[in-house]
């Protein structure tokens, strides 16, 4: 399948006012579009094909969404601290039952399903992309730009957008501390066209990136490898 192919059914889906049975609620369609190429990008994937999360095939990362969305407790881990030797456990041993394509493909069919945390997709869709949206994002790069020859997830202009309010709503807590003498972020064709993250300190001059929002969003996460990210 061709990543116009990917963009096409996603739009079908949108278009239609639902994504996996699920409205789309005015305001949240990038959350909806960022699931459904997600869901593409798993799909498109064999169980034991590597993604950018060392230590974890696809199959890993089929394990990890759904228990996110499933047991707080296990999804209370994911940063570490005390839990976190019982999240890596818990996705471990549901991998391991991935590992047969059937069982893969079914696990995946269940995440698209989903109605979150607390039905949070449907009772609380403005939330859920607050919450899931920049993971999203970067989850169907881990798995398609591990892949020789990768293609990238097509955002329509509309998903950019919100990709990028949300980015400059988390820009800050995310990598303000990384860049002591400022940063601004740069996504041409956006509204604004730029965000100040932190202002420069005297004498300084502020590190400038420049890319579409969910490039952005990728370097900004650590996959600064793969993200076709302008860096001034």
């Amino acid at each position: 399948m061709t990543n116009t192919q990917h963009t096409s059914d996603t739009s079908d889906a949108l278009d239609n006012g639902t994504a996996h049975g699920i409205e789309v609620v005015a305001g949240t369609e990038a959350i909806a579009e960022a699931r459904e190429l997600l869901v593409q990008a798993l799909l498109e994937a064999q169980p034991t094909d590597p993604t950018l999360c060392e230590g974890w095939q696809a199959r890993h990362m089929v394990a990890h969404l759904v228990l996110r969305e499933t047991s707080p407790l296990t999804a209370a881990g994911v940063l570490g601290g005390p839990l976190g030797a019982r999240t890596e456990r818990k996705t471990d041993e549901l991998a391991q039952r991935l590992s047969d394509q059937r069982a893969y493909s079914e696990e995946i069919a269940r995440f698209a399903g989903l109605r979150g945390y607390a039905q949070m997709r449907t009772r609380a869709p403005k939330i859920d992309q607050a919450m899931n949206l920049l993971e999203y994002v970067v989850h169907a790069e881990d798995v398609r730009r591990a892949q020789p020859g990768h293609e990238r997830s097509q955002f329509s202009p509309e998903g950019r957008q919100q990709i990028w309010k949300a980015l400059r709503a988390a820009a800050r807590p995310l990598a303000g501390r990384d860049y002591p003498d400022g940063l601004v972020l740069e996504s041409a064709g956006m509204t604004p066209v730029a965000h100040t993250v932190r202002a420069a300190r005297d004498g300084a001059v502020a590190t400038v990136l420049s890319g579409a929002p969910e490039e952005l969003v990728l370097y900004l996460f650590g996959r600064t490898e793969v993200a076709e990210v302008k860096v001034q």
